[in-house]
């Protein structure tokens, strides 16, 4: 599967940091987003797709600290549901500490990035929750591409 036919949900509480992703995301090929402000709101987005064939995502990027439901509380949720279960889910946070790390691994992410991170980060751990499906095909990020 090529990145530019993968559906991506990016969920975090700030713009910004949306939009550094999602530039990051497309220097490496993606094109298809959808971005949620918090963890309910991207629940329902991905519960509403997993009814549509046609609309399913192939993998959430998410913040952990966000107001209402967290990052933590989403996985768990898309891990819970059989439709949602094995969408890949990358946890992006600015909690370092190992505990943090225990807790997400044991809620069934796919991958864990600390911020600040750069583009390399990003796609390394993409290419580790995606490789049955990515196979190396992520390009590399592009000279110039933001880090955050």
């Amino acid at each position: 599967m090529r990145p530019e036919s993968f559906r991506v949900l990016i969920a975090d509480d700030m713009p910004a940091v949306r939009a550094i992703v999602r530039d990051m995301l497309e220097a490496m090929g993606f094109r298809q987003f959808h971005e949620s402000e918090d963890g309910a709101s991207a629940w329902r987005t991905l519960y509403d797709a997993c009814q549509k064939e046609h609309s399913r995502f192939h993998l959430v990027i998410s913040d952990w600290l966000m107001p209402g439901m967290d990052g933590l509380a989403l996985v768990q949720k898309v891990r819970g549901l059989p439709e949602t279960r094995a969408i890949p889910f990358l946890m992006v946070t600015s909690q370092s500490e190992r505990h943090y790390w225990q807790q997400a691994e044991a809620a069934g992410v796919s991958g864990f990035i600390v911020k600040p991170f750069d583009p390399e980060q990003l796609r390394d751990q993409l290419l580790a929750a995606l490789s049955p499906l990515a196979s190396g095909s992520l390009a590399s990020p592009r000279a110039g591409a933001r880090a955050f």
